[in-house]
């Protein structure tokens, strides 16, 4: 089985056994999740220097030895494509980068396997190896090369991200779509500053959210200002509060305020309201995106209060029961809304929280997590001097507090 390094600028020969030019690319139409045969070979005559190409059923030997065509070059080569899209493996693959969809990771091309699978010549793997780059140098066989091993990626497992136009930048985002959010932000990161807000813009806006919320602070901050203003505010909108807070405080205040004028749905005020506290305090770690509720709502309102709210909320554990003023009455658990006869009243189910067990916008970052992990909580709420609520804690912003780099 060859590499691709073996077969380029490697002379073909016709079926008379003169030479028609030189090996230049070998075209492919992409399939994700498949190996992909091997359709034309573009060929690059002498002494004229221009591309033809030869469908791959032409070919009768295909080796790093001998490339060579049944018949006459002249009467199988054409001059130009058949109006399809295809992916040229040297212009387009080699040297570029790929996502290793197995390993969530970006990897440089810098070989590929060529080789048969169900009776056909495909791209089999990729090689990501630095023995691969010393092959293309021609020192694959040398003294050089021996220390290093060959790292193979399985082609069906490969997404290219390409550097030829939007295409295959969708194509990726569609394929990509099914991995976690953490697994996606940590591919952008390892993308150049192009491909990763690319690909960002490529998925929906509020799955893009998702992972931007799990991409490094300064990163964030980087791809934000490369996406622009309008583009950037779709996502934003989509992004849990604390989080927008925390890239807010990344901007000087002329670009915090250009893209907050973008942030629809009323949250601006909110968010440079919570950007004033510092990030080692309770104010500084809290959201207000959570569900508030009246006493004196029945079950059946609560829960349609939920529905309507849910899609804009990260996840709803406990539903906050308040009054008009603002002021804070107590909680009840999701598990308990789901069970309650639909026309009980809430103030009837309300757990009133002794001040022991909330916070206020000026405790420290070591009070949370002490109050947090004495009473078990996953959710905790954030009330001012006059018992209002102005906010909740989650558990998982004191944990990215602990281990920032998680």
């Amino acid at each position: 089985m060859p590499y691709i390094s073996e077969l380029l600028n490697n002379k073909v020969y016709d079926s008379s056994d003169s030479s028609a030019g030189r090996l230049e690319d070998i075209l492919i139409s992409q399939k994700n999740g498949s190996f992909s045969p091997l359709e034309f070979l573009a060929v690059k005559t002498q002494p004229r220097g221009e591309l033809m190409y030869v469908p791959y059923e032409a070919v009768e030997n295909f080796t790093s030895s001998e490339i060579s065509l049944k018949s006459l070059f002249g009467s199988i080569a054409l001059s130009r494509l058949p109006d399809k899209p295809y992916i040229y493996l040297k212009r387009d693959v080699l040297d570029q980068q790929i996502v290793d969809v197995a390993g969530t990771r970006v990897v440089r091309v810098n070989d590929l396997r060529i080789g048969n699978f169900d009776n056909r010549t495909c791209v089999l793997a990729i090689d990501q190896s630095f023995r691969g780059l010393l092959r293309r140098l021609g020192l694959g066989g040398s003294v050089l090369a021996a220390p290093f091993k060959v790292d193979f990626i399985d082609w069906r497992q490969a997404q290219l991200l390409g550097s030829r136009g939007a295409l295959q930048l969708n194509t990726a985002a569609e394929h990509l779509s099914h991995l976690h959010p953490a697994d996606l932000a940590n591919i952008v990161e390892e993308m150049d500053i192009k491909r990763g807000s690319s690909l960002l813009a490529s998925l929906g806006e509020r799955q893009a959210a998702k992972v931007l919320e799990e991409v490094d602070p300064e990163w964030q901050n980087i791809l934000v200002k490369y996406l622009g203003p309008e583009k950037a505010a779709k996502i934003l909108s989509y992004m849990s509060t604390d989080e927008i807070v925390d890239l807010a405080k990344t901007f000087d205040s002329e670009e915090s305020r250009k893209f907050l004028s973008e942030v629809r749905g009323g949250r601006a005020a909110s968010i440079a309201r919570l950007a004033r506290y510092p990030d080692n305090t309770a104010g500084g770690l809290m959201t207000t995106d959570y569900v508030a509720v009246r006493p004196n709502w029945t079950v059946l309102q609560a829960q349609e209060e939920i529905r309507r709210r849910s899609p804009e909320m990260r996840s709803v554990i406990f539903v906050y029961v308040t009054g008009e003023d603002g002021g804070f009455h107590g909680v009840v658990s999701l598990r308990r809304l789901i069970t309650a006869p639909e026309d009980t009243l809430m103030k009837d189910m309300t757990k009133n929280l002794a001040s022991v067990s909330t916070l206020t916008p000026d405790d420290k970052i070591d009070k949370v997590i002490e109050l947090m992990t004495r009473y078990n909580l996953y959710t905790a709420a954030v009330l001012d001097s006059d018992r209002k609520l102005v906010g909740i804690v989650t558990i998982d912003d004191v944990m990215r507090q602990l281990f920032p780099t998680a």
